[in-house]
């Protein structure tokens, strides 16, 4: 097996698999470790700003207010290689690893007006400054079809702005560089006009404020009349009042803050309303430092050598997999819920297309809204010419592409440069729970072959995952990088291949899943808990998670030979680690004694039960919220720890506060209405609101603690 150690010299050397993975385990961590810190000492400040700025923009204010003509463009400056220059070797320096940004790539916000003045000065000696394309291998500019007009501003201030650029390049820093433009912004198409979208969107809001107003009206009505003193808290009487009432303010706020505790699985289950809250939360701060990478800072510096620290990536290496709790628990869910619905009733294969149709629509209002936005109001936000990246392109983006997210293959079809990219765990979730669904139905036909369906589960959790990391030739875990963020992850090869794929995932759902059966079988006294075996497993799967996170800065600082047989095997491994820890930390919890300090402080409170039932409104905005927070920032802005603190603040704030009007408006609502339309007046039972709510949330794991939508109508 090849393993390379550029950065220590090393020549290359065949050993045994095993002699490999011995020495990436033992030796392999020290070698990166020491190197990462001297990456992160070696970041000498007046050395570093000797290179060209990253980011440099002109006022767009200035170039456009009071000026016709005037036009402000961004372009994308490839710095051309030349080993002469002391400067040029800085910038190789400060380039060389994934945590690093591309330095030899720069983004110019250029005045048209201010680069003639210098070419005028200059006169016919300006053409001397022109610097044709080049070879260039990486990827510099995002691809043309998300640039409108694009070929006619190259054309037209293509060859300016290229002189401009490189006469600044030149004088002061000796160096030249091909430009291309990416976007150019004039007074004509500074406000763009409102389109069919936009009047669609703005007329959805005030239908469905309306619908809420007169719904609370007729509510209110109904109470006055009511001799019942928990009206609120009461299915109507008949199919039209519930229709009529689906939207009352009230009554879904009532739906919010119910607890429910009518079932035994609801009452075992109910720590997980604190640990999917303290989750979002940690993944909403990793988000924040991602958007740290992609927008504009005045001191990138600041990143790159957080990045570069070994605490840090591996830190980075465990977060991003905090997504695989919120499939053990969708896997967790599902079992426990699927068989509590079917126990003692005769097997009918309807459950399985009904409990499809039901989850789809579920999940669809509150997502569909979002869409909407997006490809209507979204670019509305934009205040400052960095973010023309991050807003415009997303709405141009979805406008193409919102068919494949509501198909939910969005994490498969065309994953790059993805509408709404955080969705591609919507996607994943719903793949997951089709396969789980149809395994349950299948259980459900022939109960005997429980013990061998949990074993494949855990057998194809484990092999798929190799399989992944194998054909896609990648690393056992997802490396910490600048230069993948800085294109919102878009052409990022891991990401792309493995971190959005559902054979990465699938080992969590499917340990979920067993920990359910589980559940089931200790609960009805078929099993005897087996407490010890339990522990053991969570203390050596917490061990190997530890393990591999020690590992992270070796594939952050080495290169090795992939496809690898042994790094495809450790993938498995890691992912087999990763969904036993989650698996056997619920059975824990769940059997742990509910008196002791840690089960009554797991079990929450109503402003938990609140916040993660507005779990999965949040998880689908924040990602937005967090995009238009950052594209007000100046150009100007410096990062620190207020800025960080600043911006998840704002977001979290937000999110919720938008969460909370889509789920009394939008989310609950069309729940119900949808339950009602799923379901035949015969049968239709007398239940609290609230229960409904336990019976019926969940449109993907995040929307609810308690029963996914397809098993309890």
């Amino acid at each position: 097996m090849m393993i390379k150690f550029p950065i220590i010299g090393q020549r290359n050397s065949t050993s045994p698999m095993l002699r490999s993975v011995i020495l990436v385990l033992c030796v392999g961590w020290h070698v990166a470790a020491v190197d990462a810190f001297d990456v992160l000492l070696g970041y000498n400040k007046s050395e570093y700003w000797k290179i060209p700025q990253l980011h440099v923009y002109d006022s767009i204010e200035q170039c456009l207010h009071n000026k016709p003509d005037g036009v402000f463009c961004i372009a994308k400056v490839v710095i051309k290689p030349d080993s002469r220059s002391e400067i040029w070797r800085l910038i190789k320096k400060y380039s060389k690893y994934t945590f690093q940004y591309n330095h030899d790539v720069l983004t110019r916000g250029v005045c048209l007006e201010q680069c003639t003045r210098v070419l005028e000065k200059l006169g016919p000696a300006a053409d001397k400054f022109y610097e044709p394309k080049f070879n260039v291998s990486k990827r510099y500019v995002i691809s043309d079809w998300l640039l409108p007009n694009v070929t006619q501003y190259r054309q037209t201030y293509g060859h300016l702005i290229n002189m401009c650029q490189n006469y600044e390049l030149r004088t002061r820093y000796n160096l030249s560089g091909y430009v291309e433009i990416e976007e150019c912004t004039t007074n004509v198409n500074w406000k763009r006009p409102m389109d069919i979208l936009d009047i669609c969107y703005i007329t959805l809001l005030v239908v469905l404020l309306l619908l809420a107003i007169g719904s609370q009206c007729y509510d209110s009505w109904l109470a006055r009349n009511s001799t019942d003193e928990n009206h609120y808290g009461k299915t109507p009487k008949s199919r039209v009042e519930t229709m009529a009432t689906a939207f009352s303010i009230r009554r879904n706020w009532l739906r919010l803050t119910y607890r429910a505790t009518h079932s035994q699985y609801q009452q075992d289950l109910d720590f997980l309303d604190q640990i999917r809250v303290l989750t979002m939360t940690f993944i909403l701060l990793l988000h924040v430092f991602i958007g740290m990478v992609m927008f504009t800072a005045q001191n990138p510096l600041a990143m790159e050598q957080f990045s570069a620290h070994p605490l840090s990536q591996m830190m980075f290496s465990i977060i991003p997999f905090q997504v695989d709790m919120f499939f053990c628990i969708s896997g967790l869910l599902l079992v426990v819920q699927f068989l509590d619905h079917t126990e003692n009733k005769r097997f009918r294969i309807s459950i399985l297309w009904h409990g499809l149709i039901n989850r789809y629509l579920r999940s669809l209002p509150v997502y569909a809204v979002l869409m909407l936005f997006t490809v209507s109001r979204y670019d509305t936000f934009l205040t400052t010419p960095s973010a023309y990246k991050i807003i415009p392109k997303v709405r141009l983006i979805c406008r193409r592409k919102w068919w494949i997210n509501f198909l939910y293959i969005n994490n498969y079809y065309t994953p790059e440069e993805q509408c709404l990219i955080h969705t591609w765990y919507l996607a994943v979730d719903f793949q997951l729970f089709v396969v789980g669904l149809v395994v349950m139905t299948l259980l459900w036909r022939f109960p005997k072959a429980t013990f061998w369906t949990a074993v494949s589960l855990g057998v194809v959790g484990f092999i798929l995952p190799m399989i992944n990391t194998y054909v896609y030739a990648l690393d056992v875990m997802m490396p910490l990088t600048m230069k993948g963020n800085e294109y919102q992850l878009w052409y990022d090869e891991y990401f792309v291949n493995s971190y959005e794929a559902t054979e990465t995932h699938c080992c969590s759902f499917f340990a979920g899943m067993i920990a359910g059966l589980l559940y089931y079988k200790i609960v009805r006294k078929e099993l005897t808990l087996p407490f010890a075996t339990i522990r053991n497993l969570f203390t050596f799967a917490f061990i190997s998670i530890i393990g591999f996170a020690l590992q992270a800065p070796l594939y952050n600082m080495m290169q090795f030979n992939k496809p690898s047989i042994w790094m495809s095997i450790l993938s498995g491994v890691h992912k087999l680690s990763i969904g036993s820890f989650y698996a056997m930390a619920f059975l824990l919890l769940t059997f742990h004694d509910r008196k002791s300090a840690l089960r009554r402080w797991f079990s929450g409170n109503a402003l938990t039960r609140a916040m993660a039932r507005l779990g999965f409104g949040f998880y689908i905005v924040q990602m937005s919220v967090l995009k238009i927070v950052f594209s007000n920032y100046p150009e100007d802005t410096r990062i620190n720890l207020q800025l960080i603190i600043s911006t998840f603040c704002s977001t979290f704030t937000l999110s919720y506060a938008i969460a909370l009007v889509a789920f009394i408006l939008i989310e609950k609502p069309f729940d119900v209405l949808f339950k009602l339309l799923l379901s035949s007046s015969g049968n239709q039972r007398r239940t609290t609101p609230a229960a409904a709510t336990v019976q019926s949330s969940n449109t993907s794991v995040i929307s609810s603690v308690m029963v996914p939508g397809t098993v309890k109508q």
